[in-house]
């Protein structure tokens, strides 16, 4: 350094010409003040400042003279052109020295200054403030390099209020945290620029603050921790609402060790009510959850997104929020809950849940759908202890499955009764189920106070096709009075400890018979409730049973017409009625009779069949109506298998056994036509009449 070895020259000469003059005892010796003022003049001229712990006020220019330093460009800071930058600087030896520097507040702190050999000048603020570091070089001597970066490791401040850039400069590490920073400006990162934080440290983004960081394939961005310990730091927290917010070809690790603002969940990256684009982000090596991002996140653009090595869930997702990720495009496997844990007690806006790598874990409560949900083929959703999820109000449920990528939902535990199960009230054509594979259901009810089902149609319209449920604490299906089927068909349920369907009366016309399979269940019926059959009607042959509720009258209002091959089973003090417009047809054939019994095959089980119209319809063939004749049907008529109060009735081919009453009663009022019949023991007689 030239101007520093001339200093060394002139000093040497002054000291040696001092010491030789014994004989002029009164000559001053100027050795201190003539030292500072060579170290001063070393200082002498204009400096630019082009790195520090503050980007945003680099390229300030400073001229020094006379002492102090004046700012003559203040570049991207709120200093004025004037202000006394340096003051009372001293020279603690040749390379160092003390001063006085202004702060951004317009305060003076104390400082030092080293002048290094390669005429550098550095400058270290007593003070945490932000552009406590700062590196200058001389005016003259300085050429600005486009998109040039720090040279060594620079340390951020703790707050960045004006809108900054960092820079991808020549060292391995470009920047470094040691605190929480707080970004309220604009705050943009540029490729391949490496952030590393110390301990506890971490980043925030909230009020006017943006984050844009944007790397390339090449050139990725990383923040991660000053040591690779899971959790070291403590993570990314945006939670602005800008354009400007984007994530691309960024690798974040080693974070989760806790939130970054109080009192969130600790995650690697979290977006509380964010807008931002993310795509070619990976998420790694993480104590807590990947992603978080709560009600309210909108994901603007979302791709090829890697989450793993996290102690916790890949990401935890709000339910409405789901719908911007983009499905197997992103890895979320290799963390120790592979599951996207979904958050949330409601949908209310339109919700598309696609398949993913890993199942979709709901939370422990009921999901209220107010809008639409739908599922897409692939997708696997799993049910803490007690989920459910629950249409209503303007929601529906569409489950877009297909034969080789069915919708599955299962219990987190593979235990009869672990989740609730689904509940639909709502009158959507797009409530759709089309393979889909349920277990582990019915717990409880999803709404009080309900049955206790794997699905429960309460009121309005659905549809299910191709569908299994199995595994079932409670029923399979209830549907009640209100709703209709807009399609059912090739359905399973098994396994369930309850009956695999608990319908109305007015259901049964939309099932669609031997189509769907009903077997393994512990209860192999379908169980009819008590009500009216007032639509027409028709009732198909299934591989179980159908069974009428105990102490319960089915009144058919409306034609009724009982297909061969039907078993109906009838509990104790149960009965059928037709009257009003009502008619009654089981037309069985030879080799599939139609079958109408007690539940237990005893004699007067349950009361009969009871008929009172004039249609041309009502007709018993190839039957067998059997434990009949515990009571009348409606007072208070004659026991009997089969009461005729009025009107026709064709009866042949069909036997009449173990009645309580009469097998047949006729009043005279009625019409009977009657061939080819059987009796056998019936308590009052085979064929009664007035």
């Amino acid at each position: 350094m030239k101007t520093k070895n001339v200093v060394y020259i002139a000093l040497f000469v002054l000291l040696f010409v001092a010491c030789s003059k014994d004989d002029a005892p009164d000559q001053p010796n100027t050795q201190e003040e003539t030292e500072e003022e060579l170290n001063l003049d070393n200082l002498t001229g204009s400096w630019i400042r082009i790195a520090s712990s503050l980007p945003s006020n680099d390229g300030m220019i400073v001229e020094m003279k006379d002492g102090q330093g004046k700012i003559v460009d203040k570049a991207g800071s709120t200093f004025g052109v004037g202000d006394i930058k340096w003051k009372d600087i001293k020279p603690e030896d040749q390379e160092n020295y003390i001063y006085e520097e202004l702060g951004s507040d317009a305060a003076y702190y104390s400082a030092t200054m080293e002048l290094r050999e390669d005429d550098t000048l550095r400058i270290s603020v007593g003070s945490s403030g932000a552009g406590n570091i700062q590196k200058w070089v001389r005016e003259g001597e300085y050429t600005p390099i486009a998109d040039a970066g720090p040279v060594e490791t620079q340390e951020l401040s703790c707050e960045i209020k004006e809108e900054t850039v960092l820079k991808n400069g020549p060292a391995a590490v470009d920047y470094i945290v040691k605190c929480v920073l707080d970004v309220t400006a604009p705050l943009t990162i540029e490729p391949g620029v490496v952030i590393e934080f110390a301990e506890n440290a971490g980043l925030g983004i909230y009020n006017e603050g943006t984050l844009n960081a944007v790397g390339t394939d090449n050139e990725p961005i990383v923040l991660r921790g000053n040591s690779d310990i899971k959790g070291w730091w403590r993570g990314v927290h945006i939670e602005t609402q800008s354009v400007n917010n984007k994530l691309e070809h960024v690798t974040i690790e080693d974070a989760g060790s806790d939130y970054v603002y109080c009192c969130n969940q600790a995650a690697s990256l979290f977006l509380k009510g964010a807008k931002i684009a993310l795509k070619n982000v990976h998420l790694t090596n993480g104590k807590e959850i990947g992603l978080m991002a709560s009600t309210g996140t909108q994901l603007e653009s979302y791709s090829n997104i890697t989450i793993d090595t996290h102690d916790s869930y890949p990401a935890e997702v709000n339910a409405e929020v789901l719908s911007d990720l983009d499905g197997m495009g992103s890895d979320y496997s290799g963390n120790d809950k592979d599951f996207i844990n979904v958050t949330g007690a409601a949908i209310n806006n339109p919700t598309t849940w696609y398949e993913l790598n890993v199942p979709y874990l709901l939370p422990g409560k009921v999901l209220d759908v107010k809008s639409g949900l739908v599922i897409k083929a692939g997708t696997e959703i799993v049910f803490n202890e007690n989920g459910g999820i629950g249409m209503y109000s303007d929601g529906f449920l569409t489950v877009d499955g297909n034969a080789d990528a069915p919708v599955v939902m299962r219990g987190q535990s593979p235990v009869k009764g672990f989740w609730r199960g689904l509940y639909f009230e709502t009158n959507s054509l797009n409530n759709k189920i089309d393979y889909l594979e349920l277990s582990d259901t019915g717990s409880n009810y999803v709404y009080c106070c309900r049955e206790k089902a794997a699905i429960l149609f309460n009121s309005g319209k659905a549809s299910i096709s191709n569908s299994t449920l199995s595994n079932g604490k409670s029923y399979g299906i209830v549907a009640k009075d209100g709703f209709e089927f807009e399609e059912y068909t090739a359905n399973t349920i098994t396994t369930h400890d309850e009956p695999p369907l608990f319908i109305d009366p007015s259901v049964v016309r939309f099932l669609d018979g031997s189509t769907s399979s009903y077997t393994g269940n512990t209860k192999n019926y379908i169980l009819i409730d008590g009500g009216k059959i007032k639509e027409e009607t028709t009732i198909s042959a299934t591989d179980i049973p159908y069974r009428l509720t105990e102490n319960k009258v089915l009144d058919i209002t409306a034609a009724l017409s009982v297909l061969p091959g039907v078993i109906m089973e009838f509990g104790s003090g149960s009965g059928l009625g037709v009257y009003d417009s009502g008619s009654f047809n089981a037309v069985g054939t030879a080799e599939k009779n139609i079958i109408f019994r007690g539940v237990e095959n005893s004699v007067g089980y349950w009361r009969g069949i009871h008929t009172e119209t004039n249609s041309i319809n009502n007709i018993i063939d190839y039957a067998e109506i059997s434990n009949a004749g515990s009571n009348y049907v409606y007072c208070c008529n004659d026991k009997s298998a089969l009461y005729v109060k009025s009107g026709k009735m064709k009866v042949q081919n069909t036997l009449l056994a173990n009645s309580g009453g009469c097998g047949i009663y006729v009043r005279a009022a009625a019409t009977l036509e009657e061939s080819n019949l059987n009796y056998s023991n019936n308590s009052s007689g085979d064929l009664c009449q007035d």
